[in-house]
């Protein structure tokens, strides 16, 4: 009979602001894990369950997720920083492999530029942060004042009346619309994406210096794609792993949603 897995829950303090952890699995190997927006760090625990002998999971809500608090007036990417050092010196541990789903895999993308000694293993899954437009980069170029008041015309409760019918019409994908209808939904999701939207330029990796990086300290990367994503293009692994020898695409026959379809049901193979 399989014992049952043990499950801790922590809380660190970062920034007056409380970040909840699930400590997950007795393996060697210290893995911490960032889920995607909107998501909770619970997503992470059938990685603990199949391979508990492999690895020390800490499962991390994001601030303004799951039951991690936030008092902050910005979400800066020092604090993910903070976290990790803050785990290693918990676990007496000198580094860890971090895994990122989404959102998740842009904080780990930036962890690996700014800590590349901490680093052991890099798991990408649909990893944000690799490709983007230059007018998202112009963008989160201009002053914070503008970024708000954009924010307030596009994203509001009658964006969502207009999300349908774009959708209605094939002018607007399924994801894109799902996401619109979820987080447009009431004034505390609108002000808990209005707070990410703020943030992202303060943790948007730089991943021609992490190419280098994931080279110097010889870190080995997975990263996952899904063939039917409509969020992340397959060139966002491509243009990673260009000239990296540790470095590994997998493609899954899945959408932007592969955590909760296909990549759990092999996860002890994928890793």
């Amino acid at each position: 009979m399989k014992e049952k897995l043990s499950i801790e829950h922590i809380q660190l303090n970062v920034n007056s602001s409380k970040i909840h952890c699930i400590k997950a699995g007795r393996g060697k190997e210290l893995l911490l894990a960032f889920h995607g927006y909107g998501e909770r760090c619970s997503m992470f625990l059938p990685v603990a369950n199949k391979l508990p002998e492999r690895y020390t999971l800490y499962a991390i809500d994001l601030p303004i997720h799951g039951e991690s608090e936030w008092k902050g007036k910005k979400i800066k990417g020092e604090i993910f920083v903070d976290i990790v050092q803050q785990i290693l010196k918990k676990e007496k541990a000198n580094r860890c492999s971090l895994m990122g789903f989404s959102l998740g895999g842009r904080i780990a993308l930036y962890l690996t530029e700014k800590i590349p000694y901490l680093i052991h293993n890099i798991y990408l899954i649909a990893p944000d942060g690799i490709v983007t437009s230059s007018i998202y980069r112009n963008v989160q170029r201009v002053p914070d004042i503008c970024k708000r008041v954009s924010f307030k015309l596009l994203v509001n409760k009658y964006s969502l009346k207009l999300a349908k019918r774009l959708h209605k019409r094939g002018w607007l994908n399924h994801h894109n619309y799902r996401f619109t209808e979820v987080h447009f939904a009431t004034a505390k999701k609108r002000r808990r994406l209005l707070i990410y939207w703020m943030a992202l330029d303060g943790f948007d990796p730089n991943w021609k210096k992490t190419q280098k990086l994931i080279k110097e300290h010889q870190i080995k990367m997975k990263i996952f794609l899904g063939t039917h994503d409509e969020v992340i293009p397959s060139s966002a692994g491509r243009i990673l792993t260009e000239g990296l020898d540790n470095a590994e695409i997998v493609f899954l026959n899945s959408n932007h949603r592969m955590m909760n379809r296909v990549f759990f049901k092999r996860v002890e193979n994928l890793l």
